[in-house]
């Protein structure tokens, strides 16, 4: 099995082209047995290109082989490879489980649209015996966002695993963002991702759901620069708050090797 290894602002993933699309029954099998680390290739994630169809379709699987709907830094790294690879020059466009996507290859990074980020609500968690107020939001995937004053104090793995796990997103979870302004004018954002199961470099869905709530909380306007974990930075633009559109995410990806692999035993 040939592959290609892919990073979006640390966010790797292990790239299959098209030849492997029909590999969808074993794919969650295929998933766990690349991206396990010091075992195989390692990588947050799974992308499969499927140019089967009528529509280039991006197939996301988390590390653990769950599938998941969307991946923001995932598409981003989906439209430099199709593009690398000439299966498409220009404007890549392509779909996800979560919908319709366009990307192209910018001057500051690879820019991917994502539909509308749409707020769910605010509620209040009882987390480890202490209240939280966490404002739930939809960007593919659910994200629980929770604003803090020092981002970097905040013990992502222990709390962001019990919001991940709390009963109010059973079954399937949420994402759990933790956010904060850093005083230039941007924010710092943390993510627990779910089917990782850990704190990942970055979350490219956890920063279009953050940005619509710190503007829903009148934080921040329709663009937002947030640094994440990995040290990088991705930039959200929102559609006006009174008008319908697609929000756009933009941040580096990479090609960082090619290789094969025989998984057979």
């Amino acid at each position: 099995m040939t592959f290609t290894k892919m990073t979006g602002a640390a966010n790797d993933f292990v790239v299959l082209g098209p030849p492997y699309a029909g590999l969808r029954r074993s794919a969650p099998d295929v998933a766990r047995r690349l991206c396990e680390r010091r075992r195989s290739v390692g990588a947050d994630g799974l992308i499969i290109v499927d140019d089967s169809g009528d529509t280039l379709f991006m197939h996301y699987y988390n590390s653990d082989g769950s599938e998941a709907d969307f991946c923001g830094n995932g598409a981003r790294c989906f439209v430099l490879y199709c593009i690398d690879k000439g299966i498409c020059s220009g404007r890549v466009e392509f779909a996800s489980r979560s919908g319709r996507h366009l990307g192209e290859v910018a001057s500051d990074g690879v820019r991917v649209s994502m539909d509308p980020p749409r707020l769910v609500g605010e509620i209040m968690l009882d987390v480890g015996g202490a209240d939280r107020l966490v404002t739930v939001a939809e960007a593919g995937v659910p994200h629980a966002v929770l604003i803090r004053e020092d981002v970097s104090a905040v013990d992502v793995e222990d709390l962001g695993r019990r919001i991940r796990m709390h009963p109010r997103f059973a079954p399937a979870g949420a994402n759990a963002d933790f956010v904060g302004a850093d005083g230039r004018g941007r924010f710092v954002i943390r993510t627990y991702e779910r089917g990782v199961e850990k704190e990942t470099p970055a979350c490219g869905s956890g920063c279009v759901a953050s940005a619509l709530v710190l503007r829903s909380k009148n934080m921040a306007g329709s663009t937002s620069v947030f640094r994440v974990a990995s040290g990088d930075l991705l930039r959200v633009d929102l559609p006006r708050a009174e008008e319908e559109g697609w929000a756009y995410l933009t941040g580096p990806a990479d090609i960082v090797f090619e290789g094969s692999i025989d998984l057979e035993e």
